[in-house]
């Protein structure tokens, strides 16, 4: 399994209707692809001044799904114009029984 973790800054002058569409979007991936994705994300506590804004934490069966995602048309229409910048790392994990 393959675990992609994303975390984000929104721009000062994003909107809550901005970033509200864009946690819709968000949720809304997993029904969009034609392969299976498990997706977590949420906005953050605010417990620490330096954190980002948003997480997305998504778990693929493979790399060629991740791979695939990183192209697929859901994926790149997700609305990124109220995001400032982002980071994101991938690793591997043992798949649960």
């Amino acid at each position: 399994m393959v675990i992609h973790c994303l975390t984000l800054r929104f721009r000062e002058s994003a909107s809550s209707t901005d970033i509200e569409a864009f946690a819709q979007a968000v949720a809304a991936l997993p029904g969009r692809l034609d392969f299976p994705i498990r997706t977590r994300h949420g906005h953050d506590l605010g417990e620490r001044p330096a954190n980002a804004d948003y997480a997305i934490v998504t778990e693929f069966e493979t790399v060629e799904d991740f791979a695939a995602y990183l192209v697929h048309p859901a994926h790149l229409e997700l609305p990124r114009e109220a995001i400032e910048s982002m980071q994101s790392v991938q690793f591997h994990v043992e798949a649960r029984s």
